[in-house]
């Protein structure tokens, strides 16, 4: 047992003398006085809940309903009083509420699992109770109806008998209603049935009717049968028909046909039939049983047929059984009429063959005042009449598109995917979204088919509500469909190019030409390159990301607006202006910022996309096919410019995972010498005093904070680096001065003793006024943050991200520099060294050649050459930098002073 809550404890009672008899098999109102218990949707989730309306608030049929009750015996307990379930007629769910606070001491009503067993109390304040009682944080609490709409009142007790803890709750039947709208009959769809519990119902259960209201009155139509089949093409309707039937003439009674309206005076009649065709409908609201009668019946009187109206005072006729020959036969009489049990059912609705889904919607209005925009298809539309209208749809262009969902009751909602007007929406990150609704097209409404064949069908009564539905194979899995979309992965992948979609001229680009003006040019080798940024990056106020779809209807899509960034290499140099730091591409002279930001809007065709600005006016580039001029502007007349939009075929920077790495040139791999960054040989040219360690370099990102999706590849390249959590201490990659030496060298690289702290860096000796300097990730007196561009050759190029200076080697020292050419580099990954120290690289190189031996990086120093058996064959004091000494063939021993032996293999 949940020992939150105890069992049901008591419940509803009987009331008064009402027994279970008399309340188990009909619906009832449950109510306090004046007011009602209903069934209501006023709660934020618009979700089911219970309230109480005054009688005046019931005012039609649906709303009656929603305040019937169907009790359901469960069970009898200890005190004798029977336990209920109560059933809403209109939700056919049961009256429920969760244990679970408002306020307070307020218990909301929505309907949700939880207390669902009641019981009737009678003798309470002269009248009747309807609770649950159960236990709460260790309280009894007794929960009841209240007049408050939204909750119940809620009693610390048990004494059922205190007026003050619960609301008095009366049984009360329903009595009869007169149906007197088609809604009453069909609810919303525009067909009905008549049901007669099992018997024949004749011409009135042959097919689907159509209910037509006379007066508080109706005639019915058979579905299909509308029109005389005798060419007269007057309506007709179910009628009394004037041929008696029964076994003697005084016992016959009047059946019904489909008949039309005849004249007053006509031969067969002694008065017109009109009133032959209308019947009164009143329904018991308990049980839905309904009676139908007239107050006009046909009469065969002197020879001749005559129309008796009104016998007498309230006087009406009845449509029942009587029995001839023993069986029972519908028709309509005064007198000895078995009333029969009829229900309503479910009038058979237009179907859409192809259900839920993505459709076009074409206009076809080919006469009126529609007829312009005849065969044409709606556009993010909320209604037809006054709608926009395009030329074709497209599975590419959400805005020809309208998701149309196919309700339980037959009825239909449809709700354009894109369009409606913008406004702004919270995120739980900070970030300003939008959101752009349009209206419904149309909402739990019947279609009424036209051509079912053709796929036509009208979707109200009014002109221009005729339309062809063709459902489009969409993506439904595609949430971004009419907007392309990259994700962060992507977006650090090189830069993006746009390639005009033109049957009229092949193989155009956007460009660049004198004074960085963007114009168009042939050929992919003069295309200008741009890398994207997300426009929510830029910001928390941009509102770059917009939801759209037919979100009423379960349909939400995402639209994501982009910035663009030079790349590193273009040439030239568009116009810029920083947001958040970021120099952001402007494709116009505006000043405004919103033209800084794109949506890439879909095209008819696959692949091709409009650049728009994310806000305002809807400008975008334009481009002159003639002239090749490119304009940035709202289009005229409907001329809109597309463009394949082509990735580069690499990334522009190399996503490294954390570890150690070999980083080399050719023959030459980078390392620390003495604080100085050096490239020196390795491989088959020795190095005295040199072990793999010396080359094995940690790189680890820059950034700690950057989350999973860090598209901005940073990184520091250490020379013996201690790891501990978000901390990392260790020699460091850097310029040695702030990227402002000598342009025609370059900054030179040294390895800086730093201490890095999740995002940001601290040199050693870098202090201001006694305390350390620390500098963010993209702070330009940052030197050490690096990435590794990659290059169209293979291999990457080690770039100062803060100051797109490059690694290159002038006159064997290594430099920053954006005016030499950079050195190439591949990575291979390597062992941790094992001792992560700056460890002093010896410069002293042996090259064994043919018959000699060359020492390199050795002037002024002793060296000793002896062979395999120890005999020395040279002794020398080196007098160059670069000495060859003759040396035997085979393996020898070379040894210069101040660093350890090593052999070499003289051919």
């Amino acid at each position: 047992m949940n020992k939150r809550f105890s069992t049901l404890v008591a419940a509803f009672a009987a009331i008064a003398t009402v027994s279970y008899a008399q309340i188990g098999d009909k619906y009832v109102y449950l109510k306090n006085s004046t007011n009602y218990l209903t069934v209501t949707k006023e709660n934020a989730a618009n979700a089911d809940s219970v309230g109480v309306k005054a009688t005046a608030q019931l005012d039609d049929k649906a709303k009656k309903d929603s305040a019937l009750w169907l009790p359901k015996y469960v069970e009898t307990i200890a005190t004798g009083d029977s336990v209920f379930q109560f059933v809403n007629k209109a939700t056919q769910k049961n009256l429920s509420f969760a244990v679970k606070k408002n306020g307070a001491d307020k218990y909301g009503t929505m309907i949700a699992p939880g207390i669902d067993k009641f019981v009737f109390k009678s003798g309470v304040a002269s009248g009747s109770a309807i609770y649950a009682a159960y236990n709460l944080d260790g309280k009894n609490v007794i929960v009841s109806l209240s007049n408050n709409p939204g909750e119940l009142a809620v009693a610390e007790n048990l004494n059922v008998t205190n007026s003050s803890a619960v609301s008095l709750v009366e049984v009360e039947a329903p009595g009869a209603l007169n149906l007197t709208t088609v809604a009453d009959l069909a609810g919303k769809l525009s067909t009905f049935k008549f049901e007669f519990k099992g018997k024949d119902g004749g011409i009135f259960t042959a097919t689907d009717l159509i209910p037509v209201p006379v007066n508080g009155k109706y005639r019915f139509q058979v579905v299909g049968q509308e029109k005389s089949t005798k060419g007269t093409k007057k309506d007709q309707y179910i009628t009394i028909d004037t041929t008696m039937i029964g076994s003697t003439t005084s016992i016959q009674v009047a059946a019904f046909k489909l008949d039309t309206i005849v004249a007053d005076g006509g031969a067969q009649y002694q008065g017109g039939n009109e009133g032959l065709q209308t019947f009164k409908l009143s329904m018991d609201l308990g049980n839905d049983s309904i009676s139908m009668t007239t107050d006009s019946i046909v009469r065969f009187v002197n020879g001749k047929y005559e129309v008796a109206v009104n016998g007498g005072s309230g006087y009406t006729y009845i449509v029942g059984y009587k029995t001839f020959n023993g069986a029972p036969v519908l028709c309509i009489d005064s007198a000895a009429i078995e009333a029969p049990f009829i229900t309503l059912a479910k009038g058979t609705p237009a179907k859409l063959p192809g259900g839920t889904g993505v459709y076009s919607l074409q206009l076809k209005s080919a006469e009126g005042q529609y007829k312009a925009n005849h065969d044409k298809f709606l556009s993010a539309s909320s209604a037809v009449v006054g709608g926009t209208f395009v030329d074709a749809a497209s599975v590419y262009v959400p805005s020809t598109q309208y998701f149309v969902k196919e309700n339980e009751d037959g009825t239909y909602s449809i709700q354009a995917r894109d369009g409606g007007s913008l406004s702004a929406i919270p995120a739980t990150n900070g970030e300003t979204l939008q959101n752009a609704v349009v209206g419904a097209l149309l909402q739990d409404q019947p279609l009424y088919a036209v051509d079912a064949a053709k796929g036509i069908y009208a979707i109200g009564r009014a002109e221009g509500d005729t339309l062809a539905f063709t459902k489009l194979d969409v993506d439904m899995a595609d949430k971004h469909i009419g907007y392309k979309y990259y994700t962060k992965e992507e977006m650090s992948y090189g830069a993006v190019k746009f390639n005009l979609t033109s049957a009229a001229a092949d193989d155009i680009y956007l460009s660049l030409k004198e004074d960085s003006v963007i114009t168009g040019a042939k050929g992919a080798e003069n295309a200008v390159e741009l890398r994207l940024i997300e426009g929510g990056d830029l910001g928390a106020a941009t509102g770059d990301t917009v939801y759209y779809g037919a979100q009423a209807l379960g349909d939400t899509l995402v639209r994501v607006a982009y910035a663009l960034e030079q790349a590193y290499d273009a040439e030239g140099r568009l116009a810029h202006e920083p947001v958040n730091s970021v120099e952001v591409v402007k494709l116009s002279k505006k000043a405004n910022l919103q033209n800084q930001r794109f949506f890439f809007v879909a095209g008819p065709a696959e692949d091709s996309y409009k650049v728009v600005e994310a806000t305002g006016t809807g400008s975008m580039v334009t481009m002159n096919i003639s002239t090749l001029a490119v304009t940035y502007s709202t289009p005229t007349a409907g001329v809109e410019t597309y463009f394949n939009i082509e990735g580069a075929e690499a990334p522009v920077y190399k996503k490294m995972e954390s570890g150690h790495y070999n980083i080399g040139n050719g023959l030459e791999m980078l390392t620390a010498s003495a604080g100085v960054a050096k490239m020196l040989r390795v491989g088959d040219e020795l190095k005295a005093a040199s072990t793999a360690d010396d080359f094995s370099l940690y790189v680890d990102s820059a950034y700690v904070n950057r989350g999973e999706d860090n598209t901005e590849y940073g990184y520091y390249i250490y020379k013996g680096a201690e790891v501990k959590n978000d901390t990392i201490i260790g020699s460091v990659l850097s310029a040695k001065g702030k990227f402002a030496a000598d342009a025609a060298k370059g900054d030179s690289a040294i390895f800086r003793s730093a201490t890095i702290v999740k995002d940001t860096i601290a040199y050693e000796g870098d202090l201001k006024d006694g305390k350390q300097n620390k500098y963010k990730v993209r702070d330009t007196k940052n030197t050490s943050l690096v990435g590794f561009k990659v290059v169209e050759e293979g291999g990457f190029e080690i770039v100062a991200l803060n100051s797109n200076k490059k690694l290159a080697v002038v006159n064997g020292v290594v430099i920053f520099s954006d005016n030499v050419a950079p050195l190439t580099f591949t990575t291979e990954a390597t062992e941790a060294p094992t001792a992560n120290e700056d460890v002093e690289v010896s410069e002293v190189t042996v090259i064994a050649g043919n018959g000699n031996v060359t020492v390199a990086g050795a002037q002024g120093k002793k060296v000793v050459i002896s062979n395999i058996l120890g005999q020395t064959v040279a002794n020398t004091v080196i007098a160059s930098d670069n000495a060859t000494i003759a040396a035997p063939q085979g393996v020898v021993v070379v040894a210069v002073e101040g660093e350890e032996a090593v052999k070499a293999i003289v051919k």
